[in-house]
């Protein structure tokens, strides 16, 4: 205290982050060369803080400075493996052709069904009246016209009868749009390619082929050394494998075996940008994830519309064979 003023405490958010610190002192994280370059590491480092992987560090690199501007770059790979252990773990079995096929057969039958529905209680609220039941006509009516309503996004628990020509409007949308997804899903599911959707055996440990993946440019910028799987002379297991072991430890997730991880060094890495295009004609995110890295193709000079010459080409050889763009 400087006399009787009392010491105001300093804000919170005046208060840096480690890996603020950690940025002016040290210049920043190592990024690999470009391989994480762009990627915000400030969420996944105040997850996971550099006491979680200090023994690894000093285990693997000789220099201490060098080994913890690598800390950003190790958290973010155990935040990813953490990540895709809790999603693959929510999405169960992968899709397969029959339950794409089955999903897209309910879409267009359901869809068939509410546009029927919705038409069929519209031709009755709109009947004569015979005189049995006098207020039955205008309470259908009434009813109708609410779910006019919330049809035309206008949801309220009154008809607005100001609006009575706009939701009319928006209903025939409505109706129309639902018609449609029921071409569309009919469609896409004659041309549903089951090359695309088969799968090779993986291992039960689906978040690990990843994990290995960003583990390898991590590993050989650490120690200066390529990583393998092949086992060092005098030891159980190589020291890369060790190495991916106690980030996935460090990440909160299961521990692979050095089965698991050979394996998933050995099955090539797909080019998640290159089959994304290819499949979608999009361009997509390198890795998923609160995290993702922004695709390099969405800025390639190409528009988004033929960044699949193959699937531009076969669509204009089809022309009006396809039951979508006859429906158009």
């Amino acid at each position: 205290m400087d006399g009787n003023k009392p010491c105001i405490p300093p804000s919170l958010n005046a208060i840096k982050s480690e890996y603020k610190i950690l940025c002016k002192r040290h210049g920043g994280p190592i990024t690999c060369g470009d391989t994480f370059k762009g990627i915000n590491f400030e969420h996944c480092c105040r997850e996971l803080p550099r006491q979680k992987f200090q023994p690894t560090i000093d285990s693997w690199s000789s220099d201490p400075v060098n080994g913890i501007r690598h800390w950003p770059v190790m958290a973010y790979a155990a935040s990813q493996y953490a990540f895709r252990q809790r999603e693959f773990r929510k999405y169960g079995t992968e899709s397969s052709q029959a339950q794409a096929r089955e999903l897209l057969d309910e879409i267009r039958k359901s869809a068939y069904r509410l546009s029927r529905a919705l038409a069929r209680f519209q031709e009755v609220s709109a009947r004569l009246s015979d005189g049995t039941a006098p207020l039955a006509e205008p309470h259908l009516a009434w009813m109708d016209e609410i779910i006019a309503q919330a049809m035309a996004g206008q949801l309220a628990p009154e008809v607005n009868e100001e609006r009575l020509a706009l939701v009319h409007a928006e209903r025939m949308k409505f109706l129309h749009r639902l018609v449609d997804v029921e071409v569309a899903a009919r469609d896409v599911q004659e041309r549903l390619d089951s090359k695309l959707l088969r799968r090779t055996r993986t291992s039960e440990n689906r978040a690990l082929g990843s994990l290995v993946a960003i583990a390898k440019p991590i590993w050989q910028s650490l120690t200066g050394r390529r990583p393998s799987v092949n086992k060092v002379a005098g030891k159980r297991k190589s020291d890369f494998v060790t190495f991916v072991q106690e980030l996935a430890k460090s990440g909160g997730g299961p521990e692979p075996t050095f089965k698991q991880v050979q394996t998933a060094f050995r099955v090539r890495t797909p080019d998640l940008r290159r089959h994304a295009c290819v499949a979608t004609g999009r361009p997509t995110s390198v890795l998923a994830g609160p995290f993702a890295i922004p695709s390099p193709l969405s800025s390639s000079g190409r528009s988004h519309g033929s960044a699949c010459p193959r699937a531009s080409a076969r669509s204009r050889r089809e022309g009006p064979r396809c039951a979508l763009s006859r429906h158009l």
